[in-house]
């Protein structure tokens, strides 16, 4: 399958395991568990920023001034709903509100090799005090370290089957894009609410080129 495609299992309200994924060829192999990071992104989705710093609106003016962005990883197991976590927790935690090396998600489990793959959901908290004019890019970055010569083969995929039987497609950084959506969302209607009072989750994400 191809993308324009919907992510299965999306957000926060979800037990899903097989949501995004993170996977390594069959001739690679990491050599320590991986890291998510989340860092600022301005230039026109869906292209990749080269910056490090976490200054957008979408990292700072959440709820309580904290970062929008959640992520769990899943690889070891499937999340209980409403994951979410009310607060940031400095370092490594996971979940978390991710904000660079702040606040970030390192994978539960044994270094990916031999055809392995990670597995990780997100969710976007938007608080009734965001406005239209927010810088809400960025990007999520995977660190990684490895011990061959040369760099492992790796890869962001989303998944577009279900959850019990996932059909992960690839996806080519700076070519598509993940787009964080209300719910009832498509491929042509991608965008998150701004609530009248507290904040709503985004519910539905899309893959797309533009």
């Amino acid at each position: 399958m191809a993308v324009p495609c919907e992510a299965t299992g999306y957000g926060n309200l979800s037990t899903a395991q097989n949501v995004f994924g993170f996977s390594v060829d069959s001739d690679d192999e990491l050599s320590s568990a991986i890291k998510y990071e989340c860092y600022d992104n301005d230039n026109t989705f869906p292209a990749v920023d080269t910056v490090m710093t976490v200054a957008n609106d979408i990292f700072v003016n959440g709820a309580s001034s904290y970062s929008m962005i959640c992520l769990i990883d899943t690889t070891n197991a499937a999340p209980s709903s409403d994951w979410k976590p009310s607060a940031p927790s400095a370092g490594e935690a996971n979940p978390n509100r991710m904000k660079g090396q702040t606040n970030y998600v390192e994978q539960d489990g044994s270094a990916l090799g031999n055809s392995g793959r990670a597995t990780f959901n997100m969710v976007i908290e938007v608080p009734s005090t965001a406005a239209t004019s927010y810088t809400m890019g960025f990007d999520t970055l995977v660190r990684y370290t490895y011990t061959q010569a040369s760099a492992p083969t790796v890869s962001f995929d989303i998944n577009e089957g279900t959850e019990g039987t996932p059909v992960w497609t690839a996806l080519t950084p700076g070519t598509h894009g993940i787009k964080h959506c209300k719910t009832g969302s498509s491929s042509t209607d991608c965008f998150a609410n701004i609530p009248e009072s507290s904040t709503e989750d985004t519910a539905d994400a899309w893959a797309l080129t533009a």
